[in-house]
């Protein structure tokens, strides 16, 4: 099924599921500087959830190649996208509610973060993970990276943004929001619970 509104390009489209958990997990995915852990501290307190920062998750080796400039092979990332996978499994079955700050750009990645779900079906897309994308344009997304990195905030330099924007990679079929990332705050925080919680 396929939504839009004025304030977001929306694809929802969640197959009917089976399963017992009552655990939720919410992906915020996207480019580095679209927002992620700034909307994702704010969901997580406003669902009482539990905020995950993927970023926490790197190796001390992923983080100074990124902050050297080198992109991360697949070898760098599939260990700390299982390390994430493992993490959100063991809140599903508890039934928690979970935040994931994650870049999860690739579809494979992304089915790595589904199987958290202990019920998951490879490829079915059926899962209480749920996926919100944070969409940015390239310009402002620079902008906010270059300031990111003069304030000493981040590891993820601007000149990375190329190759990210490069690997984000969506499939309608798997009904991810999208959620315009340059609105305020508040209003892209109204348009996930609308949607997804």
């Amino acid at each position: 099924m396929l939504s839009t509104s004025s304030t977001c390009n929306c694809v929802i489209s969640f197959p009917k599921m089976a399963y017992d958990y009552k655990g939720k997990a919410i992906v915020l995915m996207g480019v580095s500087g679209a927002g992620k852990s700034t909307i994702g501290e704010m969901l997580g307190r406003a669902v009482h959830g539990r905020f995950l920062d993927a970023d926490d998750y790197h190796s001390e080796s992923n983080k100074e190649k990124m902050k050297n400039g080198i992109p991360l092979s697949e070898e760098d990332r599939v260990p700390w996208l299982e390390a994430l996978r493992n993490t959100l499994r063991r809140g599903l079955v508890d039934n928690e509610t979970l935040i994931l700050a994650c870049s999860a750009l690739q579809k494979r990645y992304r089915e790595i973060l589904r199987s958290a779900d202990p019920n998951y079906e490879l490829g079915s897309y059926a899962s209480i993970v749920k996926f919100v994308l944070l969409d940015v344009g390239a310009e402002v997304l620079a902008a906010r990276l270059v300031k990111r990195a003069a304030e000493g905030k981040h590891f993820m330099p601007a000149k990375l943004l190329q190759t990210q924007l490069d690997l984000l990679q969506i499939d309608e079929s798997e009904g991810i929001l999208k959620v315009d990332a340059t609105m305020d705050p508040d209003t892209i925080l109204k348009t996930i619970q609308t949607f997804v919680i």
